[in-house]
């Protein structure tokens, strides 16, 4: 039975944590912009949990997730937010790029940052 409880324990962590990257990315939406500081702690969030518990976490940024997080680097308006996930995403590219899970995070970074350096080359402000 020790078996047993084992795989119900990590069927439920692997559950909660698929949940977790769901309730983020739902926190990280367009529909939060009005609500920067639910914006600002799902960044947080997502921090956290990329650490721990790591690729348990990670394995379930999926597309939608990239997605909305371009968005938010793309469209959010709030200084802190654009701020704490420019430093999350540059964050992760320099400890996390070893975790082949955020790939498709990083990749879309990497192409928003040429974007970005773009748009600041030509002396227009970012929010």
């Amino acid at each position: 039975t020790g078996q047993t409880i084992s795989n119900d324990y990590l069927m439920t962590h692997f559950a909660a944590a698929k949940e977790c990257a769901y309730q983020v990315r739902k926190c990280l939406s367009q529909a939060n912009s009005s609500r920067p500081f639910v914006q600002y702690n799902a960044v947080m969030l997502m921090r956290i949990l990329s650490d721990n518990p790591g690729p348990t976490f990670t394995k379930n940024i999926d597309k939608k997730f990239v997605e909305t997080i371009k968005s938010l680097v793309r469209f959010g308006t709030d200084p802190g937010v654009q701020q704490i996930l420019r430093e999350t995403l540059d964050n992760f590219e320099g400890d996390k790029a070893a975790d082949t899970n955020l790939a498709p995070l990083l990749e879309m970074w990497k192409k928003e940052k040429v974007k970005i350096e773009k748009v600041l080359s030509a002396g227009v402000s970012l929010p």
